[in-house]
């Protein structure tokens, strides 16, 4: 982490830990969404009494210094979001599970408070150690209203993050999941991961998998 240089207008993006994993394979980036944070900026600083009027409101924010991006989401403490949803959030029950047993089902029921009904796009960080109750192994990205995930059998104990995301608002939240070792797994969680195409949404009646309209990728 470190500081850019502000005497000029920047945007610095650069790709997530995911995206380093596909470009480093030799894969193609087809990039869909991007996330804004500016987390740095403290409004508070924004002086309406500014004895040189309107054009100065922002003086102190306009010259604070800007972080370099940085590729860990859970890192972000504040979004660029819509207009129309100024004060709105994404709630989930719990963001943190720890030492979870194997076969363990944890149910997350997002809600967006302030805002909009909506569906939520489910990123799981590492299938090896949870996946999604219902699909393939190797499911990585479900949208639905909610889901359930199921903790795998892995030796040595690890932790992966799911990222919920709302379809329509973009809030999003990350919850974080560690599973303790399981003395009888021959499986390792930092291992390969088996990629399976096939939708098993195919013929599954709607809302199969938490919600209406219910969507899922491989990859």
């Amino acid at each position: 982490m470190g500081f850019l240089d502000n005497s000029s207008i920047t945007v610095d993006a650069i790709l997530t830990k995911r995206g380093r994993e596909i470009l480093a394979s030799g894969g193609n980036l087809n990039i869909t969404k991007f996330a804004l944070s500016d987390e740095e900026v403290d409004y508070t600083l924004w002086d309406v009494t500014h004895p040189n009027g309107t054009d100065s409101y922002g003086t102190v924010i306009e010259n604070m210094s800007l972080l370099e991006a940085t590729p860990v989401r859970t890192g972000f403490r504040s979004h660029l979001i819509n207009q129309s949803l100024a004060g709105s959030q994404l709630n989930v029950d719990q963001t943190n599970y720890s030492d979870v047993d194997t076969n363990t089902t944890i149910s997350i029921k997002p809600t967006t408070e302030g805002g909009i009904s909506e569906q939520y796009t489910f990123t799981i960080e590492n299938t090896n150690i949870v996946s999604f109750q219902g699909t393939v192994q190797s499911t990585k990205t479900l949208t639905a209203s909610s889901v359930d995930l199921r903790t795998m059998s892995i030796n040595p104990s690890a932790t992966t993050n799911v990222t919920i995301t709302g379809v329509q608002s973009a809030l999003s939240k990350v919850v974080t999941i560690t599973v303790k070792a399981d003395p009888a797994s021959n499986t390792d969680p930092k291992g390969p991961k088996n990629v399976n195409f096939q939708n098993p949404l195919d013929g599954a009646p709607a809302g199969a998998f938490g919600g209406p309209g219910g969507s899922q990728s491989n990859y």
